[in-house]
């Protein structure tokens, strides 16, 4: 199975829970702003998807393109979100939430990337 396919398959389950009307989903309230690290959490992995699946494209300075695309599309989902009927508002706090979650999955990315190398060339001293 191809990397881009696990990258769009998690576009969908974003765009679905972003668009989920309100009074279906679960009121739980682990701590204060408990949804804000929800929202950061499923952009770091937006962000690791799209670097993982096109790890050419955004190499060098072109990895902080994703920002780009993740603040464009959690602004594009809140929008959304206020015009629809689905009981969703738009929240500029969980926009920011959004948005800031690009940099743990950035860190993550290159955390994973860096062990690959590592990996890789250690492989090559054998």
């Amino acid at each position: 199975m191809s990397k881009q396919i696990f990258f769009y398959a998690y576009l969908v389950l974003i765009t679905a829970l972003s668009l989920w009307p309100s009074n279906h989903l679960p009121d739980v309230m682990l701590f204060p702003y408990a949804d804000k690290f929800i929202h950061a959490g499923m952009y770091a992995g937006f962000t690791f998807l799209m670097l993982w699946a096109w790890p050419v494209k955004f190499s060098g300075m072109r990895q902080f393109l994703p920002f780009l695309v993740v603040v464009a599309y959690g602004f594009f989902m809140e929008t959304l979100q206020r015009i629809s009927f689905l009981g969703r508002s738009f929240d500029l706090r969980d926009e920011l939430a959004n948005s800031l979650g690009f940099f743990p999955g950035w860190l993550f990315w290159k955390m994973i990337s860096k062990l690959k190398s590592t990996t890789e060339d250690s492989d090559h001293t054998l």
